[in-house]
């Protein structure tokens, strides 16, 4: 075993305060690849890129292709995908009372699918659906199950468009989730970070938030934050990590 898995695996078994901040690259452990990748094929399809489709204001001009790109690029991935190993893992140390929270910015739903508890969805969730006009939310099948292409709102006659609930581009996030996430990290022991999730807000600004020396980066690839953190984990997936140590 690498000496920086025998190293996690110290700090784990040794803590009761493990938090984990989970990324695309988790996800795609369990069958749910980046969706917002643009792979070969995809402008051939897809006359706009989607940085630009999973914007707020792109829904409101052009709801027809935002649906469109929901039900082709994500949709078939959150009923496909299924818990992998290393999911099913930190729903363990969860129910073993050594991880304290996990923080992702999937919006998959497949760490509660797992059975985590306490897990906060930092850009929302796709599981859950939701008017912005009477602010309902919804469950996950008020968009599957719609009978025409742009789901639209029944709750009082309000008739506006149900949306997946998760944070598009241009929106402002959570203030209330954002303060949680950073309490959380600040009174850690043991900081995971799923290296993937470190391109997204507000992972960055939480790896800073943290203050211990037992911060674990798992990356594919060398980053600028590799220099922060206790060890690093290179050349293993979550799935690999969590059938070699034993917490």
């Amino acid at each position: 075993m690498d000496i920086e898995l025998n190293i996690l695996e110290k700090w784990i078994r040794e803590s009761d305060n493990v938090v984990f901040i989970t990324g695309k690259d988790f996800s795609a452990e369990a069958g749910f690849p980046d969706y917002r990748a643009m792979d070969e094929g995809y402008l051939e399809r897809y006359k706009y890129p989607p940085d630009e489709i999973l914007c707020f204001t792109f829904l409101q001009r052009n709801p027809f292709y935002f649906y469109r790109y929901y039900r082709e690029r994500i949709l078939p991935y959150v009923l496909s995908a299924q818990p992998s190993p290393a999911h099913e893992a930190l729903a363990r140390l969860e129910e073993a009372g050594k991880l304290k929270a996990i923080l992702t910015v999937n919006i998959d739903g497949i760490h509660q699918e797992a059975g985590s508890k306490h897990v906060l969805e930092l850009q929302g969730s796709v599981m859950r659906s939701w008017c912005g006009k009477c602010e309902k939310f919804l469950d996950f099948f008020y968009i599957t199950d719609s009978p025409t292409h742009i789901p639209y709102c029944n709750v009082d006659m309000c008739g506006d468009y149900v949306r997946p609930a998760i944070v598009l581009k241009e929106e402002p996030y959570d203030l209330d989730l954002l303060a949680q996430a950073l309490e959380i990290v600040r009174q850690s022991d043991v900081l995971v970070i799923d290296g993937s999730a470190l391109r997204e807000f507000p992972v960055p600004n939480l790896m800073q938030a943290y203050q211990g020396h037992k911060l674990v980066l798992v990356n594919t690839a060398p980053l600028v934050f590799d220099a922060r953190a206790g060890i690093v984990v290179r050349g293993h997936s979550f799935t690999d990590i969590f059938q070699q140590i034993q917490v």
